[in-house]
């Protein structure tokens, strides 16, 4: 087990010393108290999320004594399920599996999870009307596929300006597909990045898309329950504020509550967000490494992290699966998959594998930028007069069958 040690500060008193001696110590000891946890392993990770439950599991495999120092009140990081209403889980992080990961699949098996194909019609919105469109993956990433990966590196902004093979509608299509799905702004990603995304997908058979029946919160406790208590603890509400670090010897310091903490090891794993990562000292959650991590500034520097927003709006009904679609039968929504449209706000929807009525909406890039700090009421709104703009439903009808809405970026 990893070692803690509780140490108080109490000054030592000697009758033979005098009362101005007591009164100074007295004072030292109310002016600098020492009340201190200080835990040793072999190695600490900074970071309770997936990359960091990952790298203790694999560590304590080795025989390694563990510490994860996470600074939310759970485990997760990125992966976040609620039950905002009975029956209605809500991922709040990721959602979706994108082929066939083994990373993701041997924990699947390991702890006997559920997983579900997710699939089904394609609509999407044509000059104001929705129209079912199976091909609208396979039509949009052959815009991609002209993307090459030789000769130097340029934006796909660039590439879609030079690019005169598809018309000006395809052309919008894979600027709304790339900027949906990677949350990055066109005249920032690179080419490159996107042609290395697009091989790894192939590789992964990613055009096949899964879901955890049971939320990823079951992939978290399979991932938990893989840690054995003996090798690895977790300190949960813990904020690392400074690293202190040189060869063979890592001393982190670090906010719990009101006290302070310190842990030290031979070696220390980071996973933290790039936006921590980013963070200029001083301000509010970042981390400070003494030395300075000169070697790495410079790729930190050209790393970005793209603005989304997720709402997800829980409807006492799913009323989509009843509406009269412009040339479609009733009930063609009923097994709708994803909803992709031009909206200004929220123009990307899918729904759930299980029966909760929830619809959720996808706000990226630009459009993710334009909704960061907004109201939890702004969000919503925007979410339903999109949804409204989208299925040619009545806001007010919307808003009446509304029962939750829960948004994330």
């Amino acid at each position: 087990m990893p070692i803690a040690a509780r140490e108080s500060f109490q000054p030592v008193l000697y009758p033979e010393q005098n009362s101005t001696c007591k009164r100074v110590l007295l004072l030292f000891a109310n002016l600098y108290p020492i009340d201190m946890m200080t835990e040793s392993a072999d190695v600490i990770v900074i970071g309770a999320g997936a990359a960091g439950l990952t790298a203790a599991r694999q560590l304590a495999e080795a025989g390694v004594r563990v510490t994860v120092i996470e600074a939310r009140d759970r485990i997760g990081g990125r992966i976040w399920t609620i039950q905002p209403v009975p029956g209605a889980s809500v991922e709040l992080g990721a959602e979706f599996i994108h082929g066939h990961p083994s990373a993701i699949f041997d924990l699947v098996a390991a702890g006997n999870l559920e997983v579900r194909q997710f699939g089904g019609p394609v609509w999407v919105q044509v000059d104001g009307e929705l129209t079912r469109r199976d091909d609208f993956f396979a039509h949009t990433k052959s815009v991609l596929e002209k993307m090459d990966a030789r000769g130097p590196d340029r934006s796909f902004a660039n590439f879609l300006e030079k690019n005169e093979a598809d018309d000006d509608s395809a052309k919008l299509w894979g600027l709304e597909y790339v900027e949906g799905f990677h949350g990055a702004l066109a005249e920032r990603i690179s080419v490159h990045s996107l042609v290395r995304d697009m091989k790894a997908e192939r590789e992964a058979e990613a055009a096949h898309t899964y879901r955890l029946t049971q939320g990823y919160q079951a992939l978290l406790k399979t991932m938990l329950d893989a840690l054995p208590p003996e090798l690895v603890s977790i300190h949960l509400n813990t904020v690392v504020d400074v690293v202190r670090w040189a060869k063979h010897r890592v001393d982190v310091s670090a906010k719990k509550g009101n006290s302070d903490v310190e842990f030290t090891a031979p070696a220390v794993v980071i996973t933290l967000p790039l936006g921590v990562l980013q963070a200029p000292q001083g301000t509010p959650g970042a981390v400070s490494f003494e030395p300075p991590l000169l070697e790495k500034s410079s790729a930190l520097h050209l790393l970005y992290m793209g603005q989304t927003i997720r709402s997800s709006l829980i409807f006492g009904e799913p009323w989509w699966e009843q509406l009269q679609v412009h040339d479609y039968a009733q009930g063609a929504l009923r097994d709708m998959s994803f909803v992709f449209s031009h909206q200004d706000w929220f123009p990307t929807w899918w729904t759930r594998i299980t029966s909760a009525s929830v619809l959720t909406g996808w706000a990226a890039s630009r459009r993710g930028e334009r909704l960061s700090g907004r109201s939890e009421s702004f969000i919503r709104d925007k979410a339903l007069e999109s949804l409204a703009s989208i299925f040619h439903v009545p806001l007010l009808t919307l808003r009446n069958m509304l029962q939750s809405s829960i948004r994330t970026r």
